[in-house]
């Protein structure tokens, strides 16, 4: 595996490469796990040139202690993309990717409103920016985004159709443990206790799965809110359209549904989502 700290190294390295070789690009901010290791799998299946990113992208964060406990575990990521087969591991500094003055006022429309959006001010802004700064380096053939995160996945599909990058999108079903917990690079800083509890997100959703049939999507919601205030610190359990990400009054509002929820796992924030049909 080569590494590559700066984008003008890796845009020359890339440029010297056979037109037709496809490049395949998984962006992560590192404290790899199952989740990525799998859209890793999935681009070298797919692609001649698998790249990762590991950049702890600054801009994406509300909240200063949230960039600040991130966890590093560059030796171990590094080990970890190697026993999967990536090509390239791209690892720039701050002022490497923003040399210039960041843009931060995309307009997403409704997918820019509530649930992620309204709870951490500013982090769809600075995904947009990352990501379209990396596409614009690596031109990559496809990008490979895990579904865990669906908000920001339809924030990067309105960023490919807006600025017209020539990249395939790929959405990635969420990988989870044997309780069902959604693998995520925060759940390094749940204690074992916490770890177990925090399995019963993915309990809620099932329960809000089970009952669409007979219970009105508001009231559904508001139901697992309760579940969820029994042990966790939930700030949103909303279901809404997986496209425009509209909170549905109405079943009828929706052919494709999803349940979104957002909770405190002690000091851990966690998120997941599920299809509802």
């Amino acid at each position: 595996m080569q590494t590559f700290k700066h984008s003008k190294a890796i845009k020359a390295y890339l440029e010297g490469l056979k037109t037709w070789t496809s490049i395949g690009f998984v962006p992560t901010m590192g404290a790899l796990h199952k989740g990525h290791t799998a859209l890793i799998d999935r681009s070298v299946r797919e692609n001649d040139l698998t790249i990762c990113s590991i950049f702890v992208n600054p801009l994406q964060f509300n909240r200063i202690e949230d960039l600040d406990s991130y966890p590093d575990r560059m030796q171990a990521d590094c080990e970890m993309l190697i026993e999967h087969h990536c090509d390239i591991l791209f690892n720039p500094r701050k002022e490497d990717i923003y040399e210039d003055e960041a843009r931060l006022d995309y307009d997403f429309g409704s997918i820019g409103v509530g649930m992620e959006a309204e709870y951490r001010p500013g982090h769809f802004q600075g995904v947009a920016e990352v990501i379209h700064r990396f596409f614009n380096i690596l031109k990559p053939s496809r990008a490979y985004f895990g579904e865990k995160d669906y908000q920001q996945l339809a924030i990067i599909r309105w960023l490919v159709d807006k600025y017209g990058h020539d990249v395939e999108v790929v959405p990635c079903e969420t990988i989870r443990d044997k309780s069902g917990l959604a693998m995520s690079s925060r759940n390094y800083n749940l204690s074992a206790e916490q770890y177990q509890q925090a399995s019963e997100i993915y309990e809620v959703l099932q329960f809000c799965r089970n009952h669409d049939k007979n219970i009105p999507p508001i009231e559904l919601a508001e139901q697992c809110f309760e579940k969820l205030k029994q042990n966790f610190k939930p700030e949103y359990f909303t279901i809404a359209d997986q496209y425009t990400m509209k909170p549905l009054n109405s079943w009828d509002d929706s052919d494709m549904p999803r349940a979104f929820v957002a909770a405190y796992c002690g000091d851990v924030r966690l998120i997941d989502n599920i299809a509802i049909k």
